[in-house]
C-alpha cells in the first residue's frame, strides 16, 4: 500500500505498533461501531415512541395512510434496522481481518 508521506507519519505517531493496513482496519472497526449505536439508539427512541417493535409498526404503517411526520419515521427506522444488521455484518468482517493482518 502506498500511502502519502503524511498518512504515513501520522499513522505511525497515532497508531506505532500497527502496520498502515491495520490502522486503517482499526479506524473503519471503530466508524462501523459508532454507526451501530447510533442505529441501535434511533431503534431505541423509535421503540419508545411507538410502544411496539419494528415489525408490528410496518404492518400497521403499510396497512394505513400515515401522515408525513409517521412515514418518515417508518423510513427512519427501517434505515435503522437495516443498518444494525450490515455494521454488525461488518464488524465481524473487520474483526476477522484485523487477525490476518
Amino acid at each position: 500500500m502506498v500511502l502519502n508521506a503524511n498518512i504515513e507519519s501520522s499513522t505511525r505517531r497515532l497508531f506505532p505498533n500497527l502496520t498502515p493496513e491495520q490502522a486503517i482496519v482499526e479506524l473503519l472497526l471503530e466508524r462501523a461501531q459508532k454507526n451501530l449505536i447510533k442505529y441501535q439508539t434511533m431503534t431505541r427512541q423509535l421503540k419508545s415512541k411507538y410502544k411496539m417493535e419494528f415489525e408490528t409498526f410496518r404492518k400497521k404503517i403499510l396497512s394505513t395512510k400515515p401522515d408525513s411526520v409517521t412515514e418518515q419515521d417508518y423510513f427512519d427506522w427501517e434505515l435503522a434496522v437495516t443498518g444494525i444488521v450490515d455494521m454488525q455484518d461488518e464488524i465481524k468482517r473487520l474483526k476477522a481481518l484485523s487477525k490476518k493482518t
